[in-house]
């Protein structure tokens, strides 16, 4: 008697290949699109699409999420390990996931895909009140880096006055002084 062929459950080989054609005709057949995204109407009953519509989805989102909001801030108050540490132990990984991105070239792909309309109603939406407030409650940070920067960009501009000032070289000296110092002030800022 002949052995049933074994296959590997975890070998997606096939999947995958189904499922690349079947994003391809999604993507460029609008008809196929609607198709299986709609509900079936039917005899007894009809049958819901098998994902819920776009309008339904972020309806649901943004209504849990705004629900949640006071347990978020909870929750962000007291994680549940070094945030710090958490995230050291990750540049590994941050690193890998930053150069897949550039040879994938993710960043030029997504900017080819937004819509200006809607960048623009979200801004909207937000409008100058959501903005001032994101300034203002980071107002702590701000100051933070200024006391940081205060005596860095004072010694850059010292250094900077004591250089001579009679020529255009010696003031386009000067000017690419302070370019270069802020760059080094960068540097410095980040331990490299």
């Amino acid at each position: 008697m002949a052995q049933p062929k074994q296959t590997n459950p975890l070998d997606l080989t096939g999947f995958l290949a189904r499922l690349d054609k079947t994003l391809d005709r999604v993507q460029n057949d609008p008809e196929f699109a609607a198709e299986i995204t709609s509900e079936k109407k039917g005899n007894p009953i009809t049958l819901g699409a098998p994902v819920i519509s776009a309008e339904e989805w972020a309806d649901k989102q943004v209504k849990n999420a705004s629900a949640a909001s006071a347990e978020w801030l909870k929750n962000v108050k007291r994680p549940r390990r070094d945030p710090i540490k958490a995230a050291l132990a990750a540049a590994p990984k941050r690193a890998e996931k930053v150069r897949q991105s550039l040879d994938e070239h993710k960043y030029e792909k997504a900017m080819e895909r937004v819509n200006e309309d809607v960048m623009f109603q979200v801004i909207d939406a937000v409008g100058a009140e959501g903005y001032r407030k994101g300034v203002e409650a980071r107002k702590v940070k701000v100051v933070a880096r200024a006391k940081e920067l205060q005596p860095l960009v004072t010694a850059l501009k010292t250094e900077i006055q004591a250089m001579p000032d009679v020529t255009d070289s010696d003031r386009e000296a000067r000017l690419l002084a302070g370019r270069r110092g802020m760059i080094l002030i960068g540097k410095k800022r980040r331990g490299i």
